[in-house]
């Protein structure tokens, strides 16, 4: 696997789109502070194929989306074995908050498709290899020839995982070394050997149960069969000959029996061709039928001119006009008594008003007079009462003086009379006030009538200017009603001849109708002997069938002659057939086919051809069965051999010691191509060897001292892994047991711990390794001397907004 493009967006840090181009590239780096998001291109990488990643629990998307985003892309353009893949996932976190992948799809791009081109790679070009997220996983481990794990292990190389396989314990390390260079197949080639013995048993079986099922086949019954073949084959042209001569009789017949049926039809319709009762009077009743139609036709014609004549009259007066006219005049007339009335009885009131008025102006007098007197008696009133409070002595209120007498007077009654007066005189006052009131607003209501009524008098005027006067109104109208009255009746009238036109013209419709019945009737009789060349009809009916009824009579005599000659050639055939088919029965009989007593010559030909057949059937049949009986007795022989093979594999197979022997091998090609990695890193000082089932160094600068792996520093244990790495991966594509496409690496490790010289041999190394293998290889690194030897580095930087990228050339 060669990744050529790498699309992120909303995955993990990679909050916006960012793209890896990885095209025309060798050896990489990703380099970058750290949490920029480094590992996290390589866990899209394993993502992309997989659906998960080595830093991840199995199965658990959560954290893949970005905080802020709520759907997460990724798209991976990778070559393996010569082809180019597009693998894409789309994750969505959901209302709830949980991140499930929504979409996943693997296609295998065309040829001469630009993968670094956007316009060209769009979404379904390809031809679709998967369509869900396990299919996708599936598909890419088939397409690489890896599953996850051994990816992992031989292609990218996470963090903390890099000397896994150095520190493994030899348990681990041999399941791992099992499962990558696929030597578990010759455990499932022990299986199969065990299902292949069983298979090839259980066969054996099966063939000697069928075997017991099929009669064996002597070569007397095998000769017997082919002569009855021979013998049948050998009937078929006499057996074709006496067939057709019996279907040319079978014409013939055919044609005899046609002649008679004509014969016999045609006699039958002469005997019926008789004249119908009553066919003479037909027309006369059609002709008198017309001339009632005709009459009657007439008279609705005369009424109708009538009764168009009297509509023209009324068209040319407009009743509504003439009423509206009278009524005006009506309203006129009873406008102007109206105003007559009126100016009367306003002159009349006019005066009562007046009147009024002078009665008004009493009153108030009066009131004047009696208020004067009252005041007078109110102001003798006051002394008396300045009076009765007096006595001799006192002080008078008037004159200060002393009083020396005090004068008697008694004004009460004076007083009340004089109040009685006055409100009397006000009363009445208020009475005139309020009849001139009520006669004013009586009197401007009729003056405001009277205007009324003269203004309608004005416009009733000015809108009969012109019209005629009431009383030729009056005879206009009265016409008109006449006219009417005479229409009602012409209407009635023209009603009337109209249903008498329409039952004359019914009684035609039957006379024209019986007419034709009966012409059909003719016509039928004469069809029904059309063949024999009757005479054509004429235009009288009654004429026609006379005509006819003669023909027949004569034409009876010739049926009859016609139908004895068909009888007698009938006979004389129906002889002959009935001795060719005698022949053929017997002939047929011999072989004890069944054959029908009367039938055509085809019948005996097909029986006899049904014969051959199924003896032909019964002769292959038991030649078949000889030949099945000896395809399974040889089927018996090779089941038991491969039997006996299959279980000879599978015993050689159980012992444990064949699959020791592979994985020594397999150790022993790794160590060595290790060793030479190491040796090259190193600067020649360490030599990896496998000793005791673990991995062992020799020390070339401490006398070639060998000691444990696991005693190595930091660096060294470091130089050792990715010797051990590089060797097992590069062995893998040809041990590998899909024939895994390895053709990049990716390492996620601390090249830190290296001093300068290792540092330059393990970038020296990742050099030759691009060019001697020709595979890509991709560092993850802090180390800036490093990544200065890489010729193209992808530098990772993170701001608030999250992950971004930039390609750079060294």
């Amino acid at each position: 696997m060669r990744p050529i493009r790498l699309d992120l967006q909303g995955f993990a840090s990679y909050t916006g789109s960012e793209t890896f181009d990885f095209t025309d590239v060798d050896f990489f780096a990703l380099t970058g502070p750290t949490g920029a998001g480094k590992s996290t291109v390589l866990d899209a990488m394993c993502f992309a194929l997989y659906g998960r990643t080595p830093r991840w629990r199995v199965n658990t998307t959560q954290n893949a989306i970005a905080p802020s985003a709520v759907e997460g892309r990724v798209r991976l353009v990778f070559a393996a074995a010569g082809q180019h893949y597009v693998a894409t996932r789309i994750l969505r976190r959901d209302r709830n908050g949980k991140v499930k992948t929504t979409t996943a799809a693997l296609e295998q791009l065309p040829d001469g498709v630009d993968p670094a081109d956007d316009g060209e790679l769009v979404e379904g070009l390809g031809k679709a290899l998967a369509g869900s997220p396990n299919e996708v996983s599936n598909a890419a481990e088939r397409v690489i020839g890896l599953p996850f794990e051994q990816f992992t292990k031989c292609v990218l190389l996470p963090q903390g995982e890099f000397a896994e396989f150095l520190h493994a314990s030899p348990a681990d390390r041999r399941k791992i070394l099992e499962n990558l260079l696929g030597h578990s197949v010759y455990r499932r080639v022990q299986q199969l050997a065990g299902a292949k013995r069983d298979a090839a048993t259980t066969a054996m079986k099966t063939l000697e149960a069928q075997l017991a099922r099929i009669p064996a086949v002597t070569d007397l019954e095998l000769t017997a069969a082919a002569e009855r073949v021979e013998r049948l084959e050998k009937l078929t042209e006499p057996v074709r000959d006496k067939a057709n001569a019996l279907d040319g009789l079978a014409a013939a017949v055919e044609t005899a029996r046609r002649r008679l049926n004509e014969a016999e039809a045609n006699l039958a319709s002469l005997t019926y061709i008789k004249q119908p009762a009553g066919v003479a009077d037909i027309a006369a009743q059609v002709a008198a039928a017309s001339a009632a139609v005709a009459e009657k036709a007439a008279e609705v014609e005369a009424t109708e001119t009538e009764d168009e004549r009297l509509r023209s009259e009324l068209d040319g007066l407009d009743l509504g006009l003439i009423e509206r006219q009278l009524k005006a005049w009506a309203e006129l007339a009873e406008t102007e008594s109206k105003l007559k009335t009126g100016q009367e009885l306003t002159e009349e009131l006019r005066a009562q008003y007046a009147e009024a008025k002078e009665l008004e102006e009493a009153a108030s007098e009066e009131v004047e007079i009696q208020h004067a007197t009252l005041h007078k008696v109110r102001m003798a009133e006051l002394a008396g009462t300045l009076r009765a409070g007096l006595a001799i002595g006192d002080e008078c209120p008037v004159c200060d003086r002393p009083v020396d007498a005090v004068p008697e007077h008694d004004l009460s009654e004076s007083m009340q009379q004089a109040e009685e007066a006055s409100r009397n005189a006000t009363v009445e006052f208020r009475d005139a006030q309020a009849a001139v009131v009520a006669l004013q607003t009586k009197l401007e209501n009729y003056e405001e009538r009277l205007t009324e009524l003269q203004l309608a008098q004005r416009r009733l005027k000015k809108k009969l200017e012109g019209v005629p006067e009431a009383a030729a109104l009056e005879q206009r109208r009265s016409d008109s009603e006449e006219a009417r009255q005479q229409l009602a009746g012409t209407g009635a009238a023209l009603k009337a001849a109209r249903r008498a036109l329409r039952e004359a013209e019914k009684r035609k419709a039957v006379a024209d109708e019986r007419q034709q019945r009966a012409w059909k009737e003719f016509q039928h009789a004469r069809d029904q002997v059309a063949v024999l060349g009757p005479p054509a009809g004429g235009d009288d009916l009654a004429a026609s069938w006379s005509h006819l009824v003669e023909w027949a009579a004569a034409s009876l005599e010739r049926a009859s002659a016609e139908r004895e000659a068909a009888r007698t050639e009938l006979a004389g055939l129906d002889g002959r057939a009935a001795t060719l088919r005698t022949e053929l029965r017997a002939t047929l009989g011999d072989f004890e086919i069944e054959v029908p007593r009367s039938g055509t010559g085809g019948d005996y030909v097909g029986r006899h051809a049904a014969a051959v057949e199924s003896a032909r059937a019964a002769s292959a049949r038991l030649a078949e069965a000889r030949r099945h009986r000896i395809d399974l007795e040889s089927d018996m022989r090779k089941y038991q051999s491969e039997a006996e093979i299959a279980k000879a594999l599978a015993s050689h197979l159980e012992a444990r010691r064949f699959m020791e022997w592979l994985l020594s091998e397999a150790l022993d090609e790794l160590v060595a191509g290790a060793t030479v990695m190491l040796n090259r890193i190193t600067g020649g000082q360490y030599d990896l060897i496998y000793r005791d089932q673990d991995f062992w160094v020799v020390d070339h600068h401490d006398a070639d001292m060998a000691r444990p792996a696991r005693s190595l520093s930091g660096g060294e244990t470091f130089a050792a892994s990715l010797s051990l790495a590089l060797a097992l991966s590069d062995q893998l594509a040809s041990l590998a047991r899909h024939g895994a496409s390895l053709e990049s690496i990716i390492l996620d490790e601390g090249f830190g711990t290296l001093d300068p010289e290792t540092l330059d041999a393990v970038a020296s190394t990742l050099e030759a390794l691009t060019l001697s293998a020709r595979r890509t290889v991709g560092l993850v690194t802090h180390v800036a001397e490093l990544a200065e030897r890489v010729p193209v580095r992808f530098h990772i930087t993170k701001d608030a907004k999250g992950s971004h990228v930039e390609k750079t050339w060294s």
